[in-house]
């Protein structure tokens, strides 16, 4: 399957970011081999004045993302990730990608069925 995580930094080892729609990366991996297809994109939501969560969203839909692993989303982002039919899951901003990938492989992490709270702009 098709995983996309929200991340601050590239490599397996670096930490997820909670923050969805303004975190730095993507990657984007196939969940059987993580380490050879792991693929790091920047998130072109990143530097909007708003509607990030909506755009970084759209952005996984585009990407053809199958599981979604990040922190929390926004009310919009959810609307938007449920509308594609992306499953998203909860993890921890102290576990790096690795660690989340085995998390959800093993089933671990909650699936988000609430929205957090939105973060209208905020960096």
């Amino acid at each position: 399957m098709r995983i996309a995580i929200s991340t601050g930094g590239c490599g397996l080892d670096k930490f997820v970011d909670d923050r969805f729609g303004r975190c730095p990366y993507f990657v984007f991996c196939d969940s059987e081999d993580p380490q050879s297809t792991a693929e790091y994109k920047d998130n072109p939501a990143l530097s909007g004045t708003g509607g990030a969560g909506i755009a970084a969203a759209e952005y996984m839909a585009k990407e053809k993302v199958e599981v979604l692993i990040t922190g929390s989303l926004g009310p919009n982002a959810l609307r938007v990730i449920n509308g594609a039919n992306i499953p998203a899951y909860t993890a921890s901003e102290d576990m790096t990608l690795s660690e989340a990938i085995l998390a959800w492989k093993e089933g671990r992490l909650t699936q988000i069925t609430e929205a957090g709270a939105a973060h209208a702009g905020e960096r």
